[in-house]
C-alpha cells in the first residue's frame, strides 16, 4: 500500500488547517515531523500535493481529488479499528463525545444514562471542553461529537441548533439581590462580580451586553467555566451570570438563581466534523439527543 494510514492522517489535517505548524497541533507532533512525512508522501507517491505560498500550504488539484478518497479509505479504517477494540471490550460500539462544561453538570449525564439504559454494550468515552477547543478535537477525531452551549462556526464542521436558553444571575443565599425576583445588568454595578474572561466567547458575550444596555461590569475574579464561577458564588464570594444550564441542577445549596431582566439568549448545538461518517453509537445518540430536546422548551430541560 503506497499511501500508509499515518500519511493519510497528516494529509488531511494539512487540508484542514492549511499548514505544517496547524497540522502538527491537530495531530499533537512536532511541525517537522509533519513536514518530513509531507516531503516524503510526495516523493513516494510521486505528485505535488501541496504549493508552499507565505507559510501556507495550498493544496494542488491533485490533492483535493486525493481527498475524497483519503477520507473514505481513513474512515473506513477508523471503523475497523473501533471495531476490533470494541470485540476485546465486547462491547458494539463506541461512542466520543464531549460537551461545555456547564452542560456536563446535569444536561449531558441524564442523556447518557438514558442512553446506557438503552444500549449497555456501548462504550462511553466522555469529557467536557472549551468551546474554543472543540474543533481541533473534532478535526483530529478526538470525539465523534460536542455538544456546545453556543454555536460555532468553523468551515469544517456541520452545526445544529438543538435549544434556545439563556443567561441568568447566581447569586449567594442571603446577598441583597437574593431577595429580587429578577435583576437587571445595572443593579450589578458596585457588587463583587464574578464573569468570564473577555478573551473567551462567554465573556465577549457578556461584555457586548453590559455595552448595549450602557452598563459597565468590573470582575473581581474572572474564570473560564461556568462551574468554576458557580462555585465561588456557592462560597458567597460574590455575584455571577452564568448559563442557566450550570445552574439547573440545583446542585447549588448556597445558590439563588434569578432571571436577567435583560434577555441575552443563548444556543444550544451539535457539533460535528464535515469529514468523518458517524457511527453507529454516534448516530443513535443523535437521535436520542433530538428527540429529548425537541420542543422540549428552557425550563424542562
Amino acid at each position: 500500500m503506497r499511501f500508509k494510514l499515518r500519511q493519510m492522517e497528516v494529509f488531511r489535517a494539512v487540508m484542514i488547517a492549511g499548514s505544517a505548524s496547524g497540522a502538527a497541533r491537530m495531530l499533537f507532533i512536532s511541525q517537522p515531523a509533519v513536514s518530513r512525512l509531507l516531503a516524503h508522501m510526495e516523493s513516494s507517491l510521486d505528485l505535488k500535493l501541496f504549493h508552499r505560498v507565505g507559510g501556507k500550504l495550498v493544496p494542488t488539484p491533485q490533492a483535493v481529488l486525493l481527498l475524497d478518497e483519503v477520507n473514505r479509505v481513513y474512515d473506513a479504517a477508523l471503523r475497523v479499528d473501533s471495531f476490533v477494540g470494541n470485540l476485546a471490550k465486547k462491547a458494539s460500539g463506541t461512542l466520543k463525545l464531549a460537551c461545555s462544561p456547564s452542560l456536563g453538570l446535569s444536561l449531558l449525564p441524564r442523556l447518557i444514562r438514558e442512553f446506557l439504559g438503552m444500549f449497555p454494550e456501548v462504550h462511553v468515552h466522555f469529557h467536557t471542553t472549551l468551546i474554543q477547543d472543540v474543533p481541533m478535537e473534532l478535526l483530529s477525531s478526538k470525539v465523534d461529537m460536542a455538544v456546545s452551549v453556543l454555536p460555532i462556526e468553523n468551515p469544517n464542521l456541520r452545526s445544529e441548533a438543538l435549544i434556545e436558553g439563556r443567561m441568568v444571575c447566581a447569586i449567594p443565599s442571603g446577598h441583597p439581590l437574593a431577595a429580587r425576583h429578577t435583576v437587571s445588568l445595572s443593579d450589578l454595578e458596585g457588587h463583587a462580580l464574578i464573569l468570564y474572561s473577555r478573551s473567551i466567547p462567554f465573556g465577549q458575550l457578556m461584555l457586548a451586553a453590559a455595552d448595549k444596555h450602557g452598563c459597565v461590569l468590573n470582575p473581581a475574579i474572572d474564570v473560564p467555566r461556568a462551574e468554576l464561577a458557580c462555585s465561588l458564588v456557592n462560597e458567597g464570594i460574590g455575584v455571577s451570570i452564568v448559563d442557566q444550564f450550570s445552574v439547573a441542577s440545583h446542585g447549588w445549596r448556597n445558590i439563588v438563581v434569578r432571571p436577567l431582566v435583560e434577555d441575552i439568549p443563548i444556543t444550544v448545538s451539535l457539533v460535528r466534523s464535515k469529514f468523518t461518517a458517524p457511527s453507529e453509537a454516534a448516530e443513535q445518540f443523535v437521535g436520542l439527543l433530538r428527540r429529548r430536546l425537541a420542543g422540549s422548551g428552557t425550563d424542562k430541560v
